[in-house]
């Protein structure tokens, strides 16, 4: 289920990646992190067309929230879930809930900054990543009926920080303390969830009210690896 809303996010997110393959193209983009720039495109493009593509790794049992058939609508309308059919689906008062991995938005960012990690080790992004997480554990919304909330902005903190440790390597910190602090800070709010008081059919990591937020801080990571050629 894709609603308008997410085509006009996905339209955004690809005019952004057009000037992005010319920066590529040139080879201005990734060179520090000893990617090939075109191969950097290729991986950008990958996470936004696979944005939607979610692998299962685990079910749980969790409560069905009472919901008007009004709210269910708003709320499938605004977070793209099938909410009225999966409350339809059956009579029990429990949800086999779903926990899945985005393939655009956990999977493919998670190799990115775990590759540039190895291949050039920074103590201050391990500083900003416990940061982030710290963050992320805060203001993270469990939200019944649709799963994991976080704030499209949570990321952007990496980037003033980075600045100011190590500003001639911002590029990689912001990639990886943004990139790993929001998916380790979604890992460990699964233990927040009460099975018993909120529900949801799906929990997506990276998918769902995630995705705009790791998708973002590694546009402007990206970005921040331009050097002129």
């Amino acid at each position: 289920m894709i609603s308008g809303q997410d085509l006009k996010t996905a339209a955004l997110f690809g005019c952004i990646l057009i000037p992005i393959f010319y920066l590529c193209y040139i080879g201005s983009l990734g060179s520090q992190w000893h990617i090939n720039s075109l191969v950097l495109f290729v991986l950008l493009s990958a996470m936004l067309l696979f944005s939607a593509t979610e692998m299962p790794i685990y079910r749980i049992r969790t409560k069905k929230p009472d919901l008007s058939d009004d709210k269910k609508e708003l709320l499938g309308d605004i977070y793209s879930i099938p909410l009225i059919e999966e409350y339809e689906a059956d009579d029990e008062l429990v949800f086999h809930t779903s926990i899945t991995l985005n393939i655009g938005g956990f999977i493919l960012p998670l190799i990115l900054a775990l590759y540039v990690a190895i291949k050039n080790p920074s103590f201050a992004a391990l500083e900003i990543m416990l940061i982030i997480i710290v963050f992320v554990y805060l203001f993270i919304d469990i939200r019944s009926g649709v799963g994991i909330l976080i704030p499209d902005y949570i990321g952007l903190l990496a980037v003033p920080l980075a600045l100011i440790l190590e500003p001639e390597n911002a590029s990689t910190i912001v990639l990886i303390s943004g990139v790993l602090g929001i998916v380790i800070g979604m890992v460990t709010s699964l233990c927040r969830i009460d099975e018993n008081k909120e529900g949801s059919a799906y929990i997506n990591l990276g998918g769902v009210g995630s995705f705009k937020a790791i998708y973002i801080i590694v546009i402007i990571a990206v970005l921040l690896s331009y050097s002129p050629v």
